[in-house]
């Protein structure tokens, strides 16, 4: 597995249990559509960013 991957997938299972506790702790309801909403935000931003940390390393 390639060490991007692995980020990949460690950012999104941490993501998940941090958004499934933070959601049932205030709301007490898990909605399958806000929690596909949410990975889809949170991959977004997070290739967003990586994009953007390569870029900046381009730069140096």
């Amino acid at each position: 597995m390639d060490s991007r991957v692995r980020l990949y997938v460690s950012g999104f299972i941490g993501a998940t249990i941090s958004y499934i506790t933070t959601i049932l702790a205030f709301a007490g309801r898990f909605v399958v559509f806000e929690w596909i909403a949410f990975t889809i935000a949170f991959l977004v931003i997070f290739v967003g960013f990586e994009r953007f940390l390569i870029w900046v390393e381009t730069l140096e």
